[in-house]
């Protein structure tokens, strides 16, 4: 019993630590005590009447008492007992010991999990461990028999959580495993959790949420029509009722004076799933992007259509539906077809990179992780992710280029998968306007979200029964990791954070935002059950971001360097900082600066009359060899506890990059109020927000405790760190705890860098 004692010597996180290494002290100094002593010391010590928060439409299914969670690492050697449940929304796992909750009024969390949560949306793969050793991977529409002695689950966004049963009932053990698998793989969509959670809320307002146009009505596309100054396309409703496509919204973009609706109903049927070629932008040249599915083979149409010569006339639809793409180029010129089944890696490529890439990350023993280690770079190798990353960056790139003179149509066999990569990496590179939040939600928005990426069964949300590959394909998660690549090689072209960007993707996984989780816009309008289409599903918007965190969280997401670049006050101190008559020297460094924003970091340097929102439209042009590409450590290895750099790492530079821009706005706010002769006028001055982590504390007196890096990490602000002391090791979400015991060394004079 004097194990189980050890057991518990470790938790989720720091405020426990004092309490559960007074109890690990009191069994190492009665070893000697019978084993029914130290259970009732340790019932007790520990509170039993644990409950989980449920969310509306959320419901226990089973639990299981005496449940150890692991901390990663350890060797299954250190962890905490408690209590495990699984409802139809989560597995989620509770301690008793009430301790970690004295301070959670101060604790910054998700509002719609909590740390001990899993979605499961999120499970990636179940392992079970019996007596003896052997693992077997448990299948969905599988039951088990045996008694777990550990359970693996294996998360989307990369994390392992081990659960051990040695001390719970067996009969609960039976229970808790199966439910884990029938919840995780449900068969029908219906069974999702998400339809329980939509019986429960009321109708949102269609049009926006938090600002982020979400393409379900024409005013969106206009709006976007507008912006880019296109004259020759035109909003078309020809899919409404989705008479013409399920896969396609109802309301999307064709060239003007097309033709009619019986034309476009014939040409439709010559490509794959009926969908047309829809515009996606308009470059500054007049030049467009356009999205194109595959058409039937000849001897294919000729077949469907009847006779030759039906297959002729369609023909000739089709002809004209170029020719109108054609003509809506200013410059009338042949448009460029790019064929992303060549340019692009394949669908199984990517599959197989990913799972590769898992392979590699997907570690939580310190001694798999020194095998890993000696072989890091050649197994990252191995995987080809970076490769796949690497050819999608250069399709875009090219894409980007013809841009510049001719019509691109890019074309895959549904339009549904690189379409939307590809679409939205060469608006990423040419537009700054998809370089801000509201840009970048509305990119995914209408070229993923509205064009009918198969989110749900490309997700693995439901298991397709008749599909034969239920395997996870994640080429969502590879335009985030592109995007990623162009923001460590333009880190000031681009108003969000990398931490935006991974959450973004475990938001993907949360199962109750219909952003992602339905295949197209008609799924997501009515759900089937039992062969009837039931009412309007409504669920909330992932881009309603308060829904998740408080205004303090979602202050990570914003990008420093940008704010720099972009800030009316900076800007303009920037410019009058300039001497009046430069030297020489100072000519020559400003235009090499010049010309490296301009060209490089896609931006320009502030000028007299620039306003807040004007940056320069120029182009990114990255590098897309694969000797550029860099692994994405925040979001692939942040839970790997020996991978992360105590006190430093990129999120050192982004934090001390906060601090620096509150220095200088309130450096600004004080010559301000000293050029105001009275003190009424100087007390009606308030500083601009930077609206970055610190903006908050600077309005107050610093302290000390505001600014230590004592619990900072390469992996902040996500992943479960250490202390610096080795006696004293826990295990903690680290948001709250480095706000309220920061310690960024604001005083540069004693800054030995």
């Amino acid at each position: 019993m004097a194990s189980l004692g050890r057991a518990f010597m470790r938790r989720s996180n720091s405020y426990d630590v004092v309490k559960l290494q007074t109890f690990k002290s009191y069994v190492d100094h009665n070893e000697d005590e019978n084993d029914e002593e130290i259970k009732k010391r340790a019932s007790s010590f520990f509170q039993n009447d644990l409950v989980p928060r449920l969310l509306p439409g959320e419901r226990v299914v089973t639990e299981a008492d005496s449940v150890l969670c692991f901390v990663p690492f350890t060797e299954r050697k250190q962890g905490i007992s408690g209590k495990l449940f699984i409802t139809n929304f989560k597995l989620t796992f509770l301690t008793g010991d009430r301790s970690s909750y004295e301070k959670e009024s101060k604790r910054q969390r998700n509002k719609v999990i909590d740390d001990g949560d899993i979605p499961l949306t999120n499970i990636e793969s179940i392992y079970q461990v019996v007596s003896g050793g052997k693992r077997k991977k448990l299948l969905p529409n599988t039951t088990v028999s045996t008694v777990t002695k550990y359970l693996e689950i294996y998360s989307k966004d990369f994390r392992t959580h081990v659960f051990g049963f040695k001390f719970s009932p067996k009969d609960q053990i039976k229970k808790i495993t199966n439910a884990v698998i029938h919840y995780a793989y449900p068969n029908k969509s219906y069974l999702l959790y998400a339809f329980e959670y939509a019986k429960t809320l009321q109708t949102p307002e269609n049009g926006t949420v938090s600002n982020t146009p979400l393409y379900d009505s024409p005013v969106d596309w206009e709006r976007e029509l507008k912006r880019c100054g296109c004259t020759k396309w035109t909003v078309c409703d020809v899919n409404k009722g989705y008479c013409v496509s399920q896969s396609m919204p109802e309301r999307f973009v064709l060239p003007m004076n097309l033709m009619s609706y019986d034309e476009l109903m014939k040409a439709a049927s010559q490509f794959n799933e009926n969908r047309l070629p829809a515009w996606c932008y308009t470059h500054t040249s007049g030049a467009s992007l356009v999205r194109m599915a595959e058409m039937f083979a000849e001897s294919e149409l000729a077949d469907y259509v009847g006779n030759l010569s039906s297959e002729m006339y369609i023909r000739t639809y089709c002809n004209r539906l170029r020719t109108a793409i054609q003509l809506a180029d200013v410059n009338k010129g042949y448009p460029v077809d790019m064929d992303l089944m060549k340019l692009c890696p394949s669908l199984k490529d990517v599959q197989a990179a990913y799972e590769k890439l898992k392979e590699l990350v997907f570690v939580d023993s310190g001694k798999d992780f020194v095998v890993h280690d000696i072989s890091w770079m050649s197994s990252l190798e191995g995987t080809k992710w970076l490769t796949c990353v690497s050819q999608c960056l250069k399709t875009a790139t090219d894409a980007a280029k013809h841009l510049e003179r001719h019509t691109v149509i890019i074309k895959e066999p549904d339009s549904r998968h690189f379409c939307c990569l590809i679409s939205s990496l060469v608006q990423i590179l040419l537009d700054r306007h998809f370089r801000t939040r509201l840009g970048f939600q509305s990119l995914i928005q209408r070229e993923w979200v509205a064009m009918g990426y198969p989110f749900q069964r490309e997700g693995c949300l439901v298991q397709d029964l008749n599909r034969t590959n239920n395997e996870y394909i994640p080429l969502f998660l590879l335009f985030l990791d592109c995007v990623w690549q162009l923001m460590e090689q333009y880190p000031s072209a681009f108003a969000f954070s990398e931490t935006y960007l991974v959450t973004l993707w475990d938001s993907v996984h949360m199962g109750i935002f219909e952003t992602f989780l339905f295949d197209c816009c008609h799924q997501r309008s009515r759900y089937h059950i039992d062969g009837r289409w039931q009412q309007r599903f409504c669920l909330p918007s992932v881009w309603d971001w308060h829904m998740q965190f408080s205004d303090d969280d979602q202050s990570f997401f914003n990008n420093p360097l940008y704010i720099m670049q972009t800030h009316p006050d900076i800007c303009d101190a920037l410019r009058k900082s300039k001497p009046c008559q430069p030297s020489q020297h100072h000519k020559i460094s400003k235009k090499l600066y010049s010309y490296e924003l301009q060209n490089i970091e896609g931006v320009d340097f502030c000028s007299e009359g620039m306003k807040s929102e004007k940056i320069s439209r120029s182009e990114l042009t990255p590098l897309t060899g694969a000797a550029c590409m860099k692994l994405w450590s925040q979001c692939y290895i942040r839970w790997q506890t020996p991978a992360q750099i105590i006190g430093g790492g990129n999120p050192s530079q982004y934090l001390q990059q906060c601090v620096m821009v509150e220095e200088i706005l309130c450096l600004l706010h004080k010559i301000e109020v000293l050029k105001k002769n009275n003190a009424k006028s100087a007390n009606s001055l308030t500083r601009t927000r930077s609206d970055l982590v610190f903006s908050m504390a600077l309005d107050t007196p610093r302290t000390t405790e505001l600014l230590t890096n004592s619990y900072l990490t390469s992996s902040f602000p996500f992943s479960s760190i250490q202390r610096l002391s080795r006696e004293e090791k826990a295990v903690f979400t680290p948001i709250s705890l480095f706000l309220e015991h920061s310690n960024i060394d604001y005083d540069y004079s004693n800054d030995e860098d």
